[in-house]
């Protein structure tokens, strides 16, 4: 009798194990390995120049003025996950000693909460961060300036002592839209017929990721070539608007390279460990109740 009530209490066991389980694939899980959790909200800095043209003379002056870049992605509204949410793209930019903005552009993007991509519409697929257990392959992004960029995998490269992949970018790219200004930055006025671009197709942009979370370890991007407001019908200059560019270094990269661990290890541990414990758990306590059975048998 008391083999039969050991039996059972392996196989009660064992159904409480697969249901811990389940509610944690489904719950908890879920939270910790989706790309996007209801509550996302990520946040880098890093150091870099930009350099706007002189209100009265119109130039870009000669000397670059040192900046801090600040880059935010927060959700805005849950009520749709896990099937979609809404994130405030917020990509600021503050002279380093007067901590004045001077450049600002907010986008808000619908996006799926598994991938990191754009959940609907047009631009469906295209990533406005990257996702879990990234590939070797172009991925386009489109993600507050960037308008449906082509980001092409380059090499895997040593950050930190972090293996991540390197994407990159250089070419055309429209910024007429990043320059329609905030209630922090008055933006530049572009008549019809005009845009604004980088010149010389100048514009570059290169991103470390980490391929099992898909977190920003870091980024350089800038147009050394000045942007500027060109004619649409004939490609003329018609005037000078900034010249910029911003990477992760030094503290901030550190920062960064500490904040990917920190990712890996919670991915890690609901994507992997915390399952596995659970179902192995729920295999031993099967396997000890069906032992407890074939010994009971046997005597």
């Amino acid at each position: 009798m008391k083999r039969i009530e050991m039996r059972r209490s392996w196989i009660v066991a064992s159904v409480a194990f697969a249901l811990l389980a389940a509610v944690w694939h489904f719950g908890p899980g879920r939270r910790w390995t989706m790309r996007l959790s209801r509550d996302a909200d990520f946040a880098t800095k890093y150091v870099g120049t930009q350099t706007n043209a002189d209100l009265v003379t119109g130039v870009v002056p000669k000397d670059d003025v040192l900046s801090i870049y600040d880059r935010s992605i927060r959700v805005t509204d849950a009520a749709d996950w896990p099937r979609s949410l809404v994130l405030l793209d917020k990509y600021t930019i503050r002279d380093i000693q007067t901590g004045a903005v001077v450049y600002e552009y907010a986008t808000s993007e619908r996006a799926d909460p598994a991938t990191g991509a754009w959940a609907s519409g047009p631009h469906k697929g295209d990533i406005v961060v990257f996702p879990r257990n990234v590939e070797r392959r172009t991925y386009t992004m489109r993600s507050n300036y960037m308008t449906g960029v082509p980001l092409k995998f380059s090499k895997v490269v040593d950050v930190g002592g972090l293996s991540t992949y390197l994407f990159s970018y250089q070419g055309p790219i429209d910024f007429t839209a990043a320059f329609a200004g905030t209630a922090q930055y008055p933006g530049v006025a572009v008549p019809a017929g005009q845009e604004i671009r980088c010149a010389d197709d100048q514009f570059y942009y290169r991103i470390w990721v980490d391929p099992l979370t898909g977190e920003q370890a870091r980024v350089e991007e800038g147009c050394p070539s000045g942007d500027y407001i060109y004619d649409k019908a004939s490609g003329r200059k018609i005037a000078a608007v900034d010249r910029w560019n911003g990477e992760t270094s030094g503290a901030d990269l550190a920062a960064r390279v500490t904040a990917v661990y920190d990712a890996r290890r919670a991915y890690t541990w609901a994507s992997l460990y915390v399952p596995g414990i659970l179902v192995a758990a729920c295999v031993g306590c099967s396997a000890a109740g069906f032992w407890r059975r074939d010994t009971s048998v046997l005597a």
